[in-house]
């Protein structure tokens, strides 16, 4: 059944998609990590070794990295579009460089927000583009965008393409169709102006930073914990998964206690967003994937799942997990969905029994930026050798979760290459 779902021409679309944008996300991540966690004085590598100290030109250097990461792992959406477009194009025999340009000129159309700027007595319009669909959270968008453009040159410029034809022949007969795209995708645009207009995003994100912030019950926090993992694994971002230890007003007061007291163990809030899930639900980032790093590493046999964790295993250690999300892929994965959403529920239930039990202290103290996931609790305890031991314990079993999964997916991938030959001998 698997196996026919991959089929599909826009499941095809999409993991194609999402594997040639594999070599981006890798580089950007890096770019990422040494921008936030070895050239930043709060990040975990610059905070041990004081890089910002001794480094010359450290400003200039992580200003290079900060824009190499913000030009790849930024705009993954927008070049998720265009290859979109030049995949289903691809498939029925259509233009594939004026359908991916056209869709990602539509994607982007989509993407503008107008704003008035006041310089004296002047009103200017000037446009911004929405930063909530451009990174790795805005793919999902991408690919739709770029699949129905797809669809509309496929339905709307029914001549199939000529080796013969000039470039500009191939060019002209696209008009229809490019013009089509760009009027539907500003339609789409303005009617995105007026949800913003009317305050339903920003209402739906204060109701999840409500929830968030308010409910400190173990089981709201599960919830909410799965709820996030199911989100980022459709590419999207869910109520814990941008929120930091100064949005959480229950790590503010439980830091606040402990420095009182000087001591983290009767914190008032013990089960939280920063206590369970960022503490022990993201090792290596939203699903807790360096466990899947590890796994693919362990028991894979694919010479290309172990190219993706080689590749991988650096980003993910400091929670930049974009590389193997898209490398395997893992979005959009039906294999993966299980353990990508039960291991951050399983982790925070093992780190809360340690907590009621009193076997560790919960985490209140804030971490350098990107800290490694099992050395967080660790750091955020003050210390404390058992926060330690259950991180290492909690990743163990992340492991021996993540294993079958990465075997069935190596097995259906065979299944896959097996048809696709076989396909092909009957031609």
């Amino acid at each position: 059944m698997i196996v026919k779902l991959y089929q599909l021409p826009f499941i095809l679309v999409m993991r194609r998609t999402m594997l040639m944008l594999f070599p981006f996300a890798v580089l950007g991540s890096i770019a990422s990590v040494f921008n936030v966690s070895i050239l930043s004085r709060t990040g975990f590598i610059g905070n041990i070794f004081y890089i910002t100290q001794w480094l010359p030109h450290v400003a200039r250097i992580r200003s290079m990295f900060a824009a190499f990461s913000m030009m790849t792992v930024k705009i993954l959406a927008v070049l998720a579009a265009y290859q979109a477009g030049t995949h289903t194009a691809r498939l029925y025999h259509k233009n594939t460089e004026m359908t991916g340009m056209t869709g990602m000129l539509a994607f982007l159309i989509i993407t503008l927000r107008p704003v008035q700027r006041q310089y004296g007595p002047q009103t200017f319009l000037q446009f911004n583009v929405n930063n909530n669909l451009m990174g790795i959270q805005g793919i999902l968008v991408g690919i739709l965008i770029g699949f129905i453009t797809g669809q509309i040159f496929r339905i709307f410029n029914r001549k199939p393409i000529s080796i013969r034809s000039d470039s500009f022949s191939r060019a002209y007969r696209t008009i229809i169709p490019v013009m089509i795209t760009l009027g539907a995708a500003i339609i789409v645009n303005q009617l995105i102006i007026q949800v913003y207009k009317y305050q339903i995003p920003s209402g739906i994100s204060n109701y999840y930073q409500a929830l968030s912030s308010k409910k400190h019950g173990l089981v709201m926090t599960l919830i909410l914990g799965a709820w996030s993992s199911f989100l980022a694994w459709l590419g999207l971002s869910g109520p814990y998964n941008q929120a930091s230890f100064n949005d959480d007003p229950a790590a503010v007061a439980d830091l606040t206690y402990a420095l009182k007291h000087h001591s983290p163990w009767n914190v008032p809030y013990k089960y939280t967003q920063t206590t369970l899930y960022h503490s022990f639900g993201t090792f290596g980032g939203v699903g807790s994937t360096l466990a899947l790093v590890i796994a693919i590493i362990i028991v894979a046999r694919t010479s290309r799942y172990h190219q993706v964790a080689r590749w991988a295993v650096f980003p993910t250690l400091f929670n930049a997990n974009q590389p193997i999300l898209l490398g395997i892929p893992i979005l959009f994965n039906p294999i993966f969905l299980i353990p990508f959403v039960a291991t951050p529920v399983v982790n925070m239930l093992i780190a809360a029994f340690a907590i009621h039990f009193q076997i560790m202290p919960p985490v209140t103290y804030p971490s350098p930026l990107d800290t490694p996931g099992v050395l967080s609790a660790f750091i955020g305890t003050g210390g404390n050798l058992m926060a330690l031991l259950v991180g290492i314990l909690i990743m163990t079993l992340d492991v021996l979760i993540y294993i079958p999964f990465v075997k069935l997916s190596e097995q259906i991938r065979n299944e896959m290459q097996t048809k696709e030959r076989q396909r092909l001998r009957m031609r």
